[in-house]
């Protein structure tokens, strides 16, 4: 007889939240009700060059992940940011998304604006969109580890040539964004998991699976011949 152990749930095998879905499409939609304004000219919360580091307004660094340039640049971002949004949310809760989520959006801002060459203006949620991704792959890794390590990193990988390459170049989108958002993501993920490593580990549970030795044919045969 012999036995081993089969993981049967994790720390992401179940919703912690239910109220996820309700969030993101709430959050979507103040994204665009405020956009539409700004494209009407009723509201000016964009983040500049000039208005945030000349005039010091260093809060449009935050209310300008709230805007897109256009209706096509904000549902480009909305599919990903509510997918990923209602994921963060449902196992990590509202701390990531929004609240940790458009700080780290706001960092992404000012270092975009930081290193700008002229005066520039910035909106989107792009920055907002690739941390979360960079947050969810890497505790991916780290908590998925019922899968064979280098399986994780090629999903990972393939999810992230996939998802967050861009196939076309267009002179109006800040890659940099893309880029610190992402990397700001894992840096989140694996302080994340580095604090909530013993309640996510916690969440593991393992069930036994026992199979009975067979005996061998010639075995089995010469048993019979007693009989």
């Amino acid at each position: 007889m012999s036995f081993y152990f089969v993981l049967k749930s994790n720390f992401l095998s179940s919703k912690r939240y239910s109220y996820a879905l309700t969030v993101s499409f709430v959050l979507l939609g103040l994204c665009l009700i405020l956009s539409r304004f700004y494209w009407q000219g009723y509201l000016s919360l964009e983040a500049s060059v000039s208005n945030v580091f000349s005039q010091g307004e260093y809060w449009r660094l935050f209310t300008t992940s709230f805007l897109h340039g256009s209706l096509d640049h904000l549902l480009s971002n909305a599919l990903m940011l509510g997918l990923m949004s209602y994921f963060i949310i449902s196992h990590y809760g509202l701390v990531i998304y929004p609240l940790l989520s458009f700080v780290m959006g706001g960092v992404v801002n000012f270092l975009v604006l930081y290193f700008a060459r002229y005066d520039i203006t910035i909106v989107g949620a792009s920055g907002v969109v690739y941390f979360l991704w960079g947050f969810w792959l890497i505790l991916y890794l780290f908590i998925q580890r019922h899968i064979p390590l280098m399986r994780r990193l090629i999903n990972a990988f393939a999810i992230g040539l996939i998802v967050l390459v861009p196939t076309s170049y267009s002179a109006t989108t800040s890659y940099l964004a893309h880029f610190l958002g992402l990397v700001l993501g894992i840096i989140n993920g694996v302080c994340y998991y580095w604090f909530y490593k013993r309640e996510i580990l916690s969440k593991e549970k393992y069930e036994v699976v026992v199979e009975a030795d067979h005996l061998p044919l010639d075995v089995m045969t010469e048993k019979s011949d007693y009989n």
